[in-house]
């Protein structure tokens, strides 16, 4: 009996140390700022959420002073990093505005409506850096 417990274990060893890590990193731009191309909407009219392709190709521009530019968002011109999920839009006068959730995963920025507006049903704007 102790012998078959030391050879499991000494398995266990082996087999453990002889994993071998992956040290290929994938490098992605992660990064908010720069110009982000709409790709596709994800909806849902009641049903599951899916995926559909941007019926026009609109554009965002963060750039790095928190000004806005691009077509997707023209009511708006400046933007705010409220935390690492939120994102708020605002007007000129910061009279309007609007909160977002963001995530970017690699070269995809997703982004959905969290207030004042929501989508009861649920939406995300996915983008590509451009």
């Amino acid at each position: 009996m102790k012998y078959l417990i030391f050879t499991l274990l000494t398995a266990m060893i082996i087999e453990v140390s002889a994993c071998k890590k992956n040290n290929h990193e994938v490098i992605a731009n992660t990064t908010l700022t720069g110009k982000w191309k709409l790709a596709r909407n994800k909806i849902s009219s009641g049903g599951p959420m899916y995926w559909v392709k941007a019926a026009n190709t609109t554009n965002v521009l963060f750039n790095n002073d928190s000004t806005l530019g691009g077509t997707t968002f023209p009511d708006f011109k400046q933007y705010t990093i409220k935390d690492s999920v939120t994102l708020t839009l605002t007007d000129d006068d910061k009279t309007q505005y609007q909160n977002y959730r963001y995530e970017i995963k690699g070269d995809s920025l997703n982004m959905s409506l969290s207030g004042p507006i929501i989508c009861i049903e649920g939406c995300i704007m996915q983008f590509i850096k451009d």
